[in-house]
C-alpha cells in the first residue's frame, strides 16, 4: 500500500519476469490500453512536428503510405489509428513467439513489471516496465516505459511508479529513460525528479535508439536524491 499526492491510498504490485515468461506476456496484455491512450498522442504530436521520421521510427512506419501524396494530404484521423494500432500489435505480441534467434541478446535481460490500482479496484492506472540488461555496467537501470492513464496524471503516480525502482533493485546507481523531444510534459517532470539530459550516456548495443528523434534522460544517484526519498517516506510497505 501506499498513497498518491492527495493521501489517497494506492496498491502498488510487482513481479520479476524474462522475455520469454507468460508473465510478461500478461502483463503487456493488461497495460495494453494505458499504453495506447498515452503513447499515441505522444507519437502523433511529434509526427506532426518530424513527418520525415515516418520512414524510420518503429511505431511511425506503418503510417508510411499514408504521405505519399504529400504532407498536405495526410489524413490525420487515418494516421492516429493506425500508430494506435502498430501500438497496441506492439503491446499484446508475446515476445517469445520469435524464436530464439531473434530474442537471444536479451534472454539474460530481467524484466521488472510494476502496476498501481486503487485500493479497491483491480484495474490498473498506471505502470512501470524497467530492466537489468548484462550490455549495461552494473547498477544502470533502463526504464523502458512508465505511463499512468490519462485522468489519472494528477495524483503523481508517476512518480511513486519510478520511485519504486530503489526498492525493488537496492543496488542501483544511474537509472536511463528516454523521451520524444517534443513531449515536454515528460521532459519537464523527469526534469523536475532530477534527471538531466545526456546523449552520451546510454550504450546498449541491442537497443538502438536514433539519438535523432530521442531525448535521452539519466538519473544518479550520486547527483540527486528525490525518487530514494519518496521510496522512503512512501513506500515503507513495499516488497
Amino acid at each position: 500500500m501506499s498513497k498518491d499526492k492527495f493521501g489517497q491510498p494506492v496498491i502498488l504490485e510487482w513481479e520479476i519476469a524474462d522475455i520469454t515468461s507468460s508473465e510478461l506476456a500478461d502483463f503487456k496484455k493488461n497495460i495494453c490500453d494505458i499504453a495506447c491512450q498515452t503513447l499515441a498522442p505522444i507519437e502523433m504530436e511529434f509526427l506532426r512536428r518530424n513527418p520525415e521520421s515516418v520512414n524510420q521510427e518503429l511505431f511511425l512506419k506503418g503510417c508510411a503510405p499514408f504521405f505519399g501524396n504529400g504532407l498536405d494530404s495526410v489524413n490525420w484521423e487515418t494516421v492516429k489509428e493506425k500508430i494506435q494500432s502498430s501500438i497496441k500489435q506492439f503491446y499484446l505480441t508475446d515476445l517469445s513467439s520469435f524464436g530464439t534467434d531473434i530474442i537471444k541478446p536479451l534472454l539474460d535481460d530481467i524484466y521488472f513489471l510494476v502496476t498501481v490500482k486503487n485500493s479497491q479496484v483491480e484495474k490498473p492506472l498506471g505502470f512501470t516496465m524497467f530492466s537489468i540488461t548484462p550490455a549495461l555496467p552494473y547498477g544502470n537501470i533502463k526504464v523502458i516505459n512508465i505511463a499512468v492513464t490519462p485522468e489519472e496524471q494528477n495524483r503523481e503516480l508517476d512518480k511513486l511508479l519510478m520511485s519504486t525502482i530503489f526498492k525493488i533493485v537496492p543496488d542501483v546507481e544511474r537509472l536511463f529513460v528516454f523521451s520524444r523531444p517534443t513531449n515536454n510534459h515528460a521532459i519537464k517532470t523527469y526534469l523536475s525528479w532530477g534527471f538531466f539530459e545526456g546523449k552520451n550516456a546510454f550504450e546498449d548495443p541491442y537497443h538502438k535508439v536514433n539519438m535523432d528523434y530521442t531525448a535521452l534522460f539519466e538519473y544518479n544517484i550520486k547527483l540527486n536524491e528525490t525518487l530514494q526519498k519518496v521510496a522512503e517516506a512512501f513506500l515503507t510497505d513495499f516488497s
